[in-house]
């Protein structure tokens, strides 16, 4: 998943984004807010989202219905950049196959 880091709370272990997407055109699209556990004995992955705008997770749900983050790669703008151009070079070769 792909997400914006907004802000931790470290005190709660747990940590805002928003979901993003790109869409056929290269354009980032916010999906929606989310809020997800840190692993209690993982602080490389707290340390990678703090240091971190953009970022792709996955995420476990457990027995509460919360989703816990077990893995995390910062991205950097432009990283992010180049995934834009994937999506719309991807996107162009479907347009062009049809």
């Amino acid at each position: 998943m792909l997400v914006k880091v907004n802000g931790i709370n470290y005190d709660n272990k747990m940590v805002n984004v928003t979901e993003l997407d790109i869409d056929d055109y290269g354009s980032v699209i916010p999906l929606e807010d989310l809020e997800f556990q840190l692993p209690s004995k993982d602080d490389s992955i707290v340390e990678i989202l703090k240091n971190s705008q953009y970022a792709a997770i996955s995420v476990q749900e457990n027995s509460e219905g919360n989703g816990i983050i077990t893995s995390a790669d910062s991205m950097t703008l432009d990283e992010l950049n180049k995934e834009k151009q994937k999506t719309i070079e991807a996107a162009a070769e479907k347009r062009d196959d049809s």
